[in-house]
């Protein structure tokens, strides 16, 4: 399992990123039913439209700047078009399967290092281009010395300590949202998220 080093400075940048993303959309969200329930413009469903496509954008840059825990809670509410907004549904829908990979440099020295050695003594072949790329790995195409061809799953450096992190920021901020917002409560979506991503982490499970 592929660890490394989550500087606090890191930590910090990425509490704030979120942080700052999660505000602007939920003041923008505040700011857009006061004008709706109080002003009632005759355009209000295109601004809402405008509002919810920019902020699923948003999101969507976040989550792939980020990668983590924001990335699998992404694609679930991709999925969720019984309570997401159309805009939100299009837009984090494309994290389903177009996760953009991590750079082959990245890739090669994570191998490296777990297996203890250079990469051309194991393999007679690895492709520097990812078959496949998800939120907590991607699959490289090789073949070992031998000519045995086998597909190589690569767990993002750092990973366990960056879902950490995000989870416990998640909870901190849909927990300031319930006492705002009754009718809101997703922390059951974060309990499920903090349970079963973590087993993902164990390759072997």
């Amino acid at each position: 399992m592929a660890r490394g080093p989550l500087s606090p400075a890191r930590r910090l940048y990425r509490t704030r990123r979120i942080s700052t993303t999660f505000a602007r959309i939920y003041l923008g969200l505040r700011a857009h039913r006061f004008i709706a329930r109080r002003l009632q413009p005759p355009d209000m469903d295109q601004r809402w439209h405008r509002f919810h496509q920019t902020s699923a954008r948003s999101v969507y840059d976040a989550a792939v700047e980020l990668h983590g825990l924001i990335i699998k809670a992404c694609q679930f509410l991709g999925t969720r078009a019984d309570v997401m907004p159309r805009e939100y549904v299009e837009t984090l829908s494309a994290l389903q399967d177009r996760v953009p990979p991590r750079k082959y440099a990245v890739v090669r020295a994570t191998v490296e290092r777990e297996l203890c050695a250079p990469i051309e003594e194991i393999f007679e072949f690895f492709s520097t281009a990812p078959i496949a790329s998800a939120s907590l790995a991607q699959v490289h195409d090789a073949r070992l010395r031998g000519g045995e061809r086998v597909a190589v799953k690569v767990q993002y450096p750092e990973i366990e300590k960056l879902l950490r992190d995000d989870l416990r920021n998640l909870r901190a901020l849909f927990r300031a949202v319930d006492l705002l917002e009754r009718d809101f409560d997703i922390m059951p979506l974060i309990d499920e998220l903090g349970t079963y991503v973590p087993r993902e982490l164990n390759f072997v499970n």
